[in-house]
């Protein structure tokens, strides 16, 4: 067990860092685009995208997840066969809906620009960008297999480097394509080609991974094996629509019922909140594979790992969601400019969000990595349902306010439902009073960023330096003299980082 809570440590980090890098070149990418296009530009290109991935599991049908689950297991059952074989079925399975939604998002473009942009000025150039993101929507799939191999294999550094690649391919692109003047279809041809290099470039590492991919006589398309491919994703596809009405419908109907002026403003508060799920999301792209590899060689310690995670996931993410709260119109001011610091309110709430979605993450990780997707996807379909309710009465009403409400208020439900759902397989303890002790902390911590606020009277960047150090050495000595966190086991845990 030593060894994998070794293995845990050491991907966290990685995934991590490279997940704030990641993130950064995006930041940069839409600073890029806020500087260049119009907010109903900007607007315009985020709801084709929010609009095109909508229809993302139709595509996958869960069996990228399902993927994964199923290299961990043959990895670990040497079953080299049908690891084989089962990279290839998603494959081929994905490869005809796929083209057929693209081909159909393609040829609907005029008819989704008129109907659902309500475009007239810039018709032409949102309907090039719905036929762009449309060929996108289809050589994803080879992406999405390259990663799922990458994660099945545990080979977490791979992972985050394609990812990062793909997102710098990403900026590069769009910043050429701006400079010559491709106005809105800048960022739309920048992600196309970003995705064709990374898939050129890795996907020859990635099936080199594949044991024997080459000799003809495997079975290239397993239908028994395509059967259990399907009976673990299917319900990771219906948490999967639920996850995708979460994620897109707010703007969506912000479109819809508001202008894409206000949709801009969104996607540029939304994206800042959800730099904050890169904490939890290191933590569950390792965690997911190695639940699955402990559960199949029954080696117990799960309880353990997941207690520790639980611990120590709200003391990283609640100094930095408190200042992303604290600063918030600062923030979009400096990145985005004074017209989208309107969207201050919507971060405020958003980061309060992540809070309590860090740990949504982790427990729906850990139960489909238990091979229990069924009881998560139940979790997300109550999420989305309350969400989607909540969005169609309160974005009429009070706009991208509303969408952030909605959300906030369907995290916290998912993370109640999420407990009860786990503890059916797991015998976790939930760390209340770690938690409370925690948050206590944090307002302390806030509050201090706020008494600092009001008496400095400096440079932004300065005082935000200031605040942010403050309020992080308050934080941390609270934390030790709470036992909140032991010295002696955060020193351990650093230790095995570096000593990987």
């Amino acid at each position: 067990m030593e060894n994998y809570l070794k293995r845990v440590a050491s991907g966290v980090f990685f995934v991590f860092l490279f997940g704030i890098l990641t993130s950064f070149v995006g930041y940069l990418l839409r600073f890029i685009l806020t500087a260049n296009l119009t907010p109903a530009e900007y607007g315009l290109y985020y709801s084709c995208l929010s609009l095109v991935g909508l229809f993302s599991l139709f595509k996958d049908f869960g069996l990228n997840r399902s993927l994964i689950y199923h290299i961990s297991k043959f990895k670990a059952e040497k079953k080299f066969k049908k690891l084989n074989a089962s990279v290839f079925t998603v494959l081929f399975i994905q490869i005809i809906p796929a083209l057929i939604i693209a081909t159909i998002i393609f040829f609907s473009s005029d008819f989704i620009a008129v109907n659902y942009l309500h475009l007239s000025k810039n018709l032409v150039f949102g309907v090039l960008v719905i036929k762009v993101l449309a060929i996108v929507y289809f050589i994803q799939i080879f992406y999405s297999v390259v990663l799922s191999i990458l994660q099945g294999f545990q080979l977490m550094n791979f992972f985050a480097i394609v990812d990062f690649c793909r997102m710098l391919f990403y900026f590069i692109f769009t910043y050429i394509f701006i400079s010559l003047s491709f106005s809105v279809l800048s960022p739309a041809l920048g992600f196309l080609i970003s995705y064709i290099f990374v898939i050129l470039i890795f996907s020859p590492f990635a099936l080199k991974l594949i044991p024997s991919f080459r000799k003809l006589h495997y079975k290239i398309f397993d239908k028994e094996l395509a059967k259990k491919l399907f009976f673990y994703g299917f319900p990771i596809m219906l948490s999967s629509a639920a996850g995708l009405i979460i994620g897109y419908t707010d703007t969506i109907l912000i479109t819809i019922f508001k202008s894409l002026e206000e949709v801009g403003i969104y996607q540029t508060a939304q994206p800042t909140a959800r730099l904050l799920w890169f904490f939890a999301g290191s933590f569950t792209t390792v965690l997911f594979p190695l639940v699955t590899e402990l559960k199949t060689k029954k080696i117990k310690g799960l309880e353990k790992g997941v207690s520790l995670i639980y611990r120590y996931i709200w003391v990283v993410i609640i100094p930095f969601a408190l200042m992303s709260f604290s600063f918030s119109r600062e923030i979009l001011n400096l990145f985005f400019g004074s017209f989208y610091s309107s969207g201050s309110n919507v971060l405020k709430i958003l980061s309060i969000g992540a809070i309590f979605f860090s740990i949504v993450q982790v427990n729906g990780c850990v139960l489909n990595g238990l091979g229990k997707p069924k009881n998560y996807t139940k979790i997300v379909y109550i999420g989305a349902v309350i969400n989607l309710i909540l969005n169609l009465v309160l974005i009429p009403i009070i706009g991208i306010t509303g969408a952030a409400t909605s959300t906030l208020l369907t995290y916290i439900i998912m993370f109640l439902f999420s407990f009860a759902e786990l503890k059916k397989f797991v015998k976790i303890k939930i760390p209340v009073i770690t938690w409370l002790k925690t948050l206590i902390i944090g307002l302390i911590s806030l509050l201090s960023i706020y008494i600092l606020k009001n008496l400095l009277f400096v440079n932004i960047f300065l005082e935000v330096f200031i605040c942010f150090c403050t309020s992080i050495f308050i934080f941390i000595v609270l934390l030790l003299l709470f036992k909140v966190v032991e010295l002696e086991e955060t020193l351990k845990l650093i230790r095995k980082i570096i000593n990987k």
